[in-house]
């Protein structure tokens, strides 16, 4: 869809003269289609044009962004129409700046005072955030997972709630006891993701690490033996040996899953609140009470977990100036409080998080 702005402004009061009109600009913005971010986007650019009437801001989603969305940039790269502005998640936007298709932004920040595009002291999103000491994703959301519970089947079952301080042993059973494949509803105690790159805590927790370095990487190190114990336990047995975990099958139609209310915990990141507690769901009388907590106690006690920062980033165009000023508007604290609030991610800066927490 596009969102169009048209206004040529007032003429001058007392019959002067109007100040000459801003030139009109078109910025075009390949944006993350997930249906949490549409109203976010609808919302900020609405008001970044009201603002800024000489400005139209064409709005392009990539409506499955999971399966479609870099195909679509490379598309349009390729075809030497690329967007002003694009969504990134932070894995992704490096090999395009390796490329030399992305705007360094560290000069637009220094000049508009903007400080920090993220947290200090945050590893993960800084290196999710900068290549080469050079600052090109300017960061929407911060990303952590954690552990989501739905508290109907621990309550269903008389268990209490998991706490901070828990271990895997723990954690292991009470999704066994959560389990119960007998009977016309089947309850799991866990929905594993199924995908490596999702279960980074669990690889973690051995006190191993998968690759020789997290930037640039060029051995892999899957092979070690408790790394291989642990995805062995979260790829294949929570399926098949333990049966905790519903499979691909079972999720088929729908049926089975977290957000339909009979699995008990799912390790996830606050994209998942939409899904399962939004105040659409709560007015059908659909909403599933839920909560997080950390995950459970590995071999390394600390639990490191990657953090990382998703947001946007500007192709090199023609008017990569008016793309700031617009990416500045969307990442500032009136824009990202407008996508935090209708997307339920984390806010840019811990500033953000504290005050909508309040």
């Amino acid at each position: 869809y596009q969102i169009l702005v048209t206004n040529n402004g007032p003429a001058a009061a007392g019959g002067e003269a109007a100040a000459p009109a801003a030139a009109p600009v078109t910025v075009e913005f390949l944006a993350w289609g997930d249906v949490a971010d549409l109203p976010a986007w609808d919302q900020i650019t609405a008001l970044y044009m009201e603002r800024n009437p000489n400005v139209t801001v064409k709005v392009t989603p990539i409506s499955d962004p999971n399966a479609n969305f870099y195909t679509a940039l490379q598309t349009s790269i390729a075809g030497g129409a690329p967007p002003h502005i694009s969504s990134f998640q932070g894995w992704e936007w490096q090999t395009y700046a390796d490329s030399g298709v992305l705007a360094n932004v560290d000069d637009y920040v220094a000049r508009d005072n903007r400080g920090s595009l993220y947290p200090a002291g945050v590893n993960g999103v800084e290196v999710s955030t900068k290549r080469n000491d050079m600052t090109y994703l300017i960061p929407m959301q911060l990303g952590t997972m954690v552990m989501f519970y739905a508290k109907p089947v621990f309550d269903a079952a008389g268990m209490a709630y998991p706490t901070d301080d828990w271990t895997m042993e723990e954690f292991l059973d009470m999704a066994r006891k959560l389990t119960n494949l007998s009977g016309e509803t089947k309850t799991y105690g866990l929905q594993a993701n199924g995908s490596w790159f999702r279960d980074i805590h669990w690889i973690r927790s051995t006190g191993k690490q998968e690759f020789d370095s997290l930037i640039d990487p060029k051995t892999a190190m899957f092979n070690q033996p408790e790394i291989v114990e642990m995805l062995q336990l979260m790829a294949s047995d929570v399926y098949y040996k333990d049966q905790i975990s519903p499979t691909a099958a079972d999720l088929s139609g729908g049926s089975n899953a977290f957000e339909t209310g009979n699995v008990a915990m799912k390790y996830e990141g606050p994209w998942w609140f939409p899904r399962m507690n939004s105040p659409e769901l709560r007015e059908q009388g659909a909403a599933i009470p839920i909560d997080v907590v950390l995950m459970p106690k590995g071999a390394d006690g600390t639990r490191p977990h990657r953090g990382w920062a998703e947001g946007i980033a500007l192709p090199k165009s023609d008017n990569v100036d008016a793309a700031w000023d617009l990416a500045n508007f969307m990442s500032g604290e009136e824009g990202d409080k407008i996508y935090s609030a209708q997307t339920g991610r984390i806010p840019n800066t811990f500033d953000l998080h504290r005050s909508a927490s309040r």
